[in-house]
Formats: structure tokens, sequence, C-alpha cells
């Protein structure tokens, strides 16, 4: 693909010899062109433009003078101009020929500009040449066929700015929101060019109103830049990039800071395994809080920048993985956003046929493999910048960043949204648990880990700790599978909960406030987990976490326990008997199987001596097994 940025080579290299023919006869106005060539060609370009200028304004379509002007002011940044001159040059160099190579570079700027149509004519007529096509001329090729065919395709709902409140400063980019939608963090900078600093600013939403945005935290805000952001499920982790700092490894590194109360902590660098001594960037947080999508331009990739995943391990990042060549061109892909499911990937690329510029694609995993990715449509992209794209988790809503047009043709990025129709871009949707930990006794706020698991597979699919001050937490929860959920603190009992959202968009959060009482001698706590199928000691592979939980309780405590069974009222007495010691044994003979030394472990069955309820609509509840602390090692 020719750039424009080859245009003034190619105006001196190629035109600077005197032409035998021009577009226009009049014999001054050749001689002015030819002096303003000069004037360029010894970089006096103020008096060179002047020039052009001069023989346009005597000979409006003298195609030459176009195509010269088009050429420098694109090299000066002033496309508006640049623009003008070339579709001028286009209306008038017709009847004169077009070399191939202008038409790629014609058909390149119309397409980039959104003219579709005469992008597609200068294509058609450079392919009557059949010329030979390179990479870059194919996927120009392909992308204006693309954009043509599906430009008058009706988008539907369509992005609608942010309040000023959020679009406040010259240039905002790279949103990223709170699982509760309701706390939106991202990047400003104070004027329109990469000159000016980046910040991280924070707006709150209340009753459908957003705050006007400000600076996130003095602690991470400094002299230097600090920008494209992702924050974790829970609100309390922020990953985040920072630039031209003395204790970057390359130009920009990615940091972390966590929130405690109200308080962001300083940043720390992730360090040279993650970070390169190249540009790190663009970090996207999993829900799990440890797989981290982030990218970069460090060697040993698929292109210019590529889409990179580090995870986290034993609370060390590993080293990182290129995604490859399903996900990564051989040009840019960059902005990569996991969406709180872990099955879509969205990302912006320039190496893929889109509508011009960088196109937002999106990427699903099915079975562990990331399947190749489809262009969004013209509901976002366009052909401007599309960048930086993110998804609520309950897959109703879309923020972005996108370029308008101001008045005097300037462009400006404003952060937008997008409504989602269900299940048109995530299938399985996510919602969250939320509330606070408590001490039974003093009702003080607690540390406690939280840990989430697939009922089903017994898979640890989250785990993460409440704020120590707060007693705060959050975790997400994925339309189709059913959580355990456990809570538990040094010297605690812990405490487990089931949620199941198999057959239903998740809908409204849950709230659940957690009450950890204090071990003491003689108490009691029932195993809300654990299965066993009808009439039967063998345990189900669902109790697996459960059993886990108890194992790693009685490792961190060092308590003696007795282990009891119960069965309810219907049936034989002797019968119930037997089989709640022995459903009281099998979860024994797992826990010494996991480790846990025998004078720690006694059990016994009651059957149906002690139950919870009296109601024989509800005696099910009595058939459970739990578990009596008889001493303190």
């Amino acid at each position: 693909m020719r750039w424009f940025l080859m245009f003034l080579f190619l105006f001196l290299s190629a035109q600077l010899h005197a032409q035998e023919v021009y577009s226009v006869d009049n014999p001054r106005v050749q001689k002015w062109y030819e002096s303003a060539r000069q004037l360029i060609k010894e970089r006096e370009f103020d008096e060179g433009i002047s020039l052009y200028q001069k023989c346009l304004v005597k000979e409006p379509t003298f195609v030459e003078a176009h195509w010269a002007l088009a050429s420098i002011f694109k090299n000066f940044g002033d496309l508006e101009s640049s623009f003008y001159h070339l579709d001028q040059y286009y209306l008038g160099a017709d009847k004169f020929g077009i070399s191939t190579q202008k038409l790629i570079i014609l058909a390149e700027q119309y397409f980039k500009q959104g003219f579709y149509v005469k992008a597609k004519a200068c294509m058609d007529q450079f392919q009557l040449y059949q010329l030979p096509a390179d990479q870059d001329d194919s996927l120009l090729i392909a992308s204006i066929a693309y954009a043509y065919k599906n430009q008058k395709t009706k988008a539907g709902v369509m992005p609608k700015s942010l309040s000023s409140s959020v679009n406040r400063y010259p240039t905002q980019y790279f949103p990223t929101i709170t699982i509760d939608n309701n706390t939106l963090i991202f990047t400003k900078r104070a004027g329109p060019s990469g000159s000016y600093d980046e910040d991280l600013v924070v707006s709150y939403r209340e009753a459908d109103v957003w705050s006007p945005a400000t600076l996130l935290s003095k602690n991470i805000h400094s002299e230097f830049n600090e920008g494209a952001a992702s924050i974790s499920a829970d609100g309390r982790t922020l990953i985040f990039t920072m630039c031209d700092k003395g204790q970057t490894f390359g130009n920009c590194d990615l940091f972390i800071s966590r929130k405690y109360g109200e308080v962001w902590s300083k940043p720390e660098n992730l360090g040279n395994v993650v970070n390169s001594k190249n540009w790190d960037s663009q970090p996207s947080l999993g829900a799990d809080g440890n797989t981290l999508y982030f990218s970069s331009d460090r060697p040993a990739g698929m292109g210019k920048r590529d889409i990179w995943y580090t995870q986290r391990v034993d609370n060390t990042w590993t080293q990182p993985k290129n995604m490859g060549t399903i996900i990564n061109t051989v040009k840019d892909d960059v902005t990569p956003f996991i969406h709180t499911n872990s099955e879509n990937l969205i990302f912006a690329s320039n190496g893929r046929v889109g509508f011009g510029g960088y196109d937002l694609f999106m990427s699903v995993q099915k079975e562990g493999k990331w399947q190749p990715p489809r262009n969004l449509g013209n509901a976002v992209n366009n052909n401007l910048d599309q960048l930086s794209f993110i998804i609520s988790a309950d897959g109703s809503m879309a923020y972005f960043s996108q370029d308008f047009k101001k008045s005097n043709g300037k462009l400006k990025t404003k952060i937008v949204q997008l409504p989602i129709a269900n299940d048109s871009l995530i299938k399985n949707s996510s919602s969250y648990i939320f509330g606070r930990v408590r001490d039974a006794i003093s009702q003080e706020f607690l540390k406690a880990k939280i840990e989430l698991f697939d009922i089903f597979t017994n898979e640890l699919k989250y785990t993460t700790y409440s704020d120590s001050i707060s007693g705060e937490y959050f975790f997400a929860l994925n339309e189709g599978l059913s959580y355990g959920v456990y809570a538990g603190a040094k010297g605690y009992f812990f405490e487990d909960f089931r949620f199941d959202i198999q057959n239903s968009r998740s809908g409204q959060p849950d709230t659940l406030d957690i009450i950890l009482s204090p071990l003491e001698v003689g108490a009691s706590m029932i195993l809300e987990n654990i299965y066993f199928d009808l009439a039967s000691y063998e345990l189900t592979q669902n109790s697996q976490s459960e059993l886990d939980i108890v194992a790693g309780f009685l490792v961190e405590n060092q308590v003696n326990i007795q282990i009891e069974g119960h069965t309810d009222q219907t049936g034989d007495p002797q019968y119930n008997q037997v089989l709640s010691e022995q459903r009281a044994k099998a979860v024994y003979d797992f826990l010494i199987e996991s480790g846990i030394p025998s004078e720690q472990l006694t059990f016994k069955g009651l059957g149906a001596t002690r139950p919870v309820e009296l109601d024989p609509a509800l005696s099910d509840q009595n058939r459970r097994i739990e578990f009596r602390i008889r001493s303190e090692n």
C-alpha cells in the first residue's frame, strides 16, 4: 500500500524534470509551477505553497498543482486541505490519464475518508491493468469491496456520545467500567495531540447521570503519562500504563495499583517478566484476576503491535505468550478487551478487512480455542479509528472511543455508548454478587478470602478478598453455570453458599452479606455443598470443592473436629443410623486421603435424632453433614 507520505518523494523524484505536456497550456502558469517545484526541493515550503496556489488561482483545473499541494499538506498533517486538492486532482485528471501508482493512492485516501464509491471506482480502474498486487494492496482491494458492499446496511441503534461531564476534555479514550456499571475510569488528554500529558480520570453514575470527571487518585497521578487502564471485576485492582518514567523497562510499562477503602495504593511495576524493553500497554484483566491481555511491539510478534497474554500462578505473572495468527496480523492489533465471561475477546486492528482505519473485531473462545475474529460491522465501525471497545458485564451496553469531525474539520475523540440487543454480541452474560463481610460477635468488618467454584466441574473460577477497611467484595457470576461460594478467615468458621444461573440471563445482581463466626469448642457448622445420591454414601463429584475447602480450613486453623452425619425421619431408624454413619465416614476418609492427620478427625452418625427442621415439607434440610469443634491443637 502506498501511503501519502510517499507523495513528496514521488513528486520530487518523478516530476522534477520539466514536463513536455501539462494539463494547462498557459506558459506563465507552467513556469510558476516549475519554480514552485524547485522551491519545495530547496525546502522553501511557504514560498512554494504560495506559488502553487497562485497557479490555481489562474488555472483552477491545473491537476499537477493540485497533486503537489495534496502531497505537501498531507506531510504537514493538514488532512482537510490535502484531501481537497486530492479530490480536485481526481476530478480533473481522468482525461489526462492516471498512473497505477496514483490510482492506488487515490483509492486508499478515498477509502480512508469514507468515500467508498470513489474508492471502488479508482480500484476498479487499477484492476483493469491486471497488475500483481502485493499484500498491502490486496488488503486494500478486499477492504474497499467489503466497505462498498456493507456501507448501506441498516445499522439499527447507533453510538451516542456520553454527556459533557464525561467528554469534557479535548481528548478522552480507553474506558474501563466496574462490574456494577457505575464507575467509569478512562484516559484524558488536555490537548488534541500526543505532546499533551495523559491522566486517568473517573466519573460516577447515579440515577443515570454521570458526575464530572476528576483525577482518579493523587497516588497514581504524576508528571508522567498514565492511561489505558483496566479495572478488576471487584473494582479493587487497577492495571494501567505508565510512560516516560525512570522506573520503566521500556518507553511504556504496565503498572498495578490496589484500592483499600477509598484510597488507591502507590503504583507498582509488574516487573520485567511481563514488561519488556519495548512498548507494553493497553491491558485488559480477566474477571478471575489471573489472566492479563495487553498490546506490545516486543520482538517475536506476528506484526507491528500484537496482543499478548500472561497468567498469574501463585501470585506470580508468567512469561507472556503471543496470541498467534488467529488474532494477530502483520499490522497492528491493539486495545484488547476480555469480557467478564472470559469467552469474548474484542480488539482493534488495521490488518484485517474493514471500513478503514482501525476496525473493531471479536473472537469467541470455544472449547479453549479462540475462533477467527469477525468484523463488528457498521454499527460501530466506519472509516475513522475505532479503539478501546468494552462491554458491560450484563452484555447490554458497549463503551468505546470514537473520532468525530468538528465544525472546523479537526477531529475530537469522545467516549460513546451503544445499547446492545440481547444475545447480539454476548451469548453468555454476567452478573455479580456483592456485599460485606463481618465478625458475628463484634460486627466489625473483616478481610476474608472468598472463592468461587463451578459446582459441576469443581474448577476454581475466581478468588478475591473482602476489603479490610469496608468489608466490601464483588465477584462475577456467568450465565450458564452453577457456583459454590466459600468465604473464610483464620480463626473463623467458613460460610458456603450456592448460586445457580443456568437458565436465565443474569438480571439483577445478588446482595450477600457474610457473617463469620469465631471458632469455639462445641460450635458446629453445616456443610451446604456435600452431596450423595439417594440412599447412597458415595460422595458425588460436585462435593469436591467443598471438601477441599474443609481440608484447607483444617490446615490453616489446626482444630480437631467431629464429622457428623444426619438423615431425615423417613424410613427405618436403624437404616438411617447406619447410612448417616457411612456418610460421615466417607467425608472422614476423603479428608484423610487429602493429608489431614487422623488425630484431628473423628466421625459419628446421628441418624434422624437431631433435626434442624420439623416441617415435613422441609425435611430434606435434615439430610446433612456438619462438623463440630472438639478442641484446638
